[in-house]
């Protein structure tokens, strides 16, 4: 191992968050070959300290096995944030192949209701992390080839939407001036867990086309159209009432599953012992 390498391990060790602002800016390949190289702790805290988006198109560059094992070491709602913008034919594959709990917790968080905001969202939009300077979202800006959505958002460290800043004065501001210093707020976001017909009532769409979408913890999702909303909305649902019920629903949904599956798991050990009891 060279001494380069070692003195980079220790680097995430100690700070994995400015490691992980690195490795954002890096070649995919590179940080997905980097993420590979460190102890799986390691790869698990780096992935967990990126963002999102990021931590997706690296974890896209790895076998299934791979990935399972670095998201099996984060909690639920950092794997499905992650998750959220893997490929639906490799999220399936691992999703498959987690922990079944941990699984279980995911795949309610996941999916939403096709009667809800969460079921529409797009996820692929790039956000930018607060202690960003203007000129590396810039640099990001034209690496990734990004989506006119003609702003683009900010959040924290926990993924909590903290703002917006304008295409325009993106692209004109000082290179060396702080992203925090161009925020605007953010009006008219949606909840993942809102009704269809709650979402077409937000007055944020008579001045965006576009309106960020928030879990019930404030993290940010992605983003919804105006345009999918509509036809969202247009297509034949069941005659029920979807509320914003964003404090109770997941949890509910969450424990439903987490029971299920200890069930399984209790009564799999029953039969085991039972079989065993009667061999003898």
């Amino acid at each position: 191992m060279s001494a380069k390498f070692t003195l980079a391990q220790q680097f995430v060790e100690i700070y994995p968050q400015a490691a992980a602002r690195v490795l954002e800016e890096m070649a995919l390949d590179a940080a997905s070959t980097f993420i590979d190289a460190v102890p799986d702790k390691q790869s698990s805290n780096l992935l967990s300290s990126m963002l999102p988006y990021h931590a997706a198109k690296c974890i896209s560059q790895l076998s299934a096995g791979v990935a399972v094992r670095y998201l099996a070491e984060l909690e639920p709602r950092i794997a499905a944030a992650i998750l959220r913008h893997v490929p639906s034919e490799l999220r399936n594959v691992i999703l498959k192949d987690l922990p079944r709990q941990l699984s279980a917790r995911i795949f309610v968080i996941l999916n939403y209701s096709l009667s809800m905001v969460g079921a529409w969202v797009e996820p692929s939009v790039l956000a930018f992390p607060l202690d960003c300077s203007i000129g590396e979202a810039q640099l990001r800006l034209k690496n990734e080839g990004y989506a006119d959505f003609h702003r683009v958002y900010v959040v924290d460290e926990a993924q909590h939407l903290k703002g917006f800043v304008r295409m325009v004065r993106l692209i004109q501001a000082d290179g060396d001036s702080p992203l925090a210093e161009h925020l605007e707020p953010v009006t008219g976001a949606l909840r993942a867990s809102a009704s269809l017909d709650m979402a077409m009532e937000n007055a944020g769409w008579l001045e965006n086309d576009y309106l960020p979408v928030l879990d019930r913890r404030d993290k940010f999702l992605g983003v919804l159209s105006y345009a999918a909303l509509r036809s969202a909305a247009s297509r034949p649902r069941p005659p029920v009432e979807d509320k914003d019920v964003s404090g109770t629903f997941m949890d509910l949904a969450e424990t439903c599953y987490l029971g299920l599956a200890e069930l399984m798991s209790t009564s799999l050990a029953i039969e085991k012992s039972v079989n065993e009891s009667e061999e003898r």
